[in-house]
């Protein structure tokens, strides 16, 4: 499994966490992605991209592709619809590379390793890093490990740990994935954040765990409690964008796949998180430690 390790030496770090991008799709708001990416960076935010970074049906996929879905851009690539989508994300992510810690795989963008025999996320990667290796490469799912060391004079270090998977099977329109945190929450330890892509929904929450820890001295403290915090990220699809007023006769059917699926109208957009590490012995810190509280904005 992934570990991707994080270090600042900061007490405060802004996280933009985005998924499902869609890149080569024709319903996508790329005003939108182009806005959260260009605040991001204005803000001193890092970007952590978690999958689905292309839509990538291609026309050999005989069982979801639809030419009314594909972007023009895409088909004036001719034969070269694959390379013009890692292009075109490499256009709209360059400006931001020097931003970016980890781009990871989706469903979407799995499909194309599968059947097409390129990793077409890993390939982006590599022409964003230039041979820097700056960008890690998330793969499918991992860790995300923050380590801030915001205190010169003291040597010790805040850690906040974040679960990722893109995510799996359908688009839950009804539980809008609430199973899957639940399910997550059965198998995955130590993770202050667990995150989460996938189906389109764009939400958070926080469960709380009762911890008994063996190892501490004083039984008064044995028994403690800790929140993780739920985040899925939402897509940047307009699911029912130009179905409804244009004429059919003279520019037929141009409907979303969700549109046709009956699926809701959702959210779009990313999430921000804002971690900010105490000094050990302040209102918000625990004794010696560093102790790393997130906010988030949605």
């Amino acid at each position: 499994m992934t570990v991707i390790d994080y270090c600042v030496d900061t007490p405060d770090v802004l996280l933009c966490l985005m998924s499902d991008l869609h890149i080569g799709g024709l319903h996508v708001d790329y005003t939108l992605i182009e806005k959260e990416l260009a605040t991001a960076k204005k803000r001193g935010a890092k970007i952590l991209i978690n999958g689905d970074v292309f839509d990538a049906v291609m026309p050999g996929d005989r069982k979801r592709y639809r030419a009314n879905n594909l972007h023009p851009r895409m088909f004036s690539a001719g034969d070269d619809m694959l390379g013009e989508s890692i292009r075109w994300a490499y256009e709209i992510l360059a400006p931001y590379k020097d931003d970016i810690i980890m781009i990871g795989d989706g469903n979407h963008d799995d499909s194309v390793a599968r059947y097409h025999h390129i990793e077409p996320v890993k390939q982006l990667v590599v022409m964003l890093n230039g041979g820097t290796g700056k960008i890690q490469y998330g793969g499918y799912h991992g860790f995300i490990h923050i380590q801030m060391r915001p205190y010169k004079e003291l040597s010790r270090v805040g850690h906040y740990v974040i679960h990722y998977h893109h995510g799996s099977g359908g688009a839950a329109p009804v539980t809008k994935g609430a199973i899957t945190f639940s399910r997550a929450a059965m198998w995955i330890e130590g993770a202050d954040a667990i995150w989460r892509g996938h189906t389109h929904h764009r939400q958070a929450g926080r469960d709380s765990k009762v911890v008994f820890h063996k190892s501490v001295l004083k039984p008064e403290n044995r028994v403690q409690t800790r929140d993780v915090l739920t985040l899925r990220t939402g897509s940047y699809i307009d699911t029912y964008a130009g179905t409804t007023s244009e004429n059919l006769i003279k520019h037929g059917r141009k409907d979303s796949y969700a549109a046709l699926w009956d699926a809701p109208n959702l959210p779009k957009g990313g999430l921000v998180l804002n971690l900010h590490a105490s000094k050990p012995g302040s209102v918000r810190g625990n004794g010696a430690c560093v102790v790393v509280t997130d906010t988030l904005e949605i």
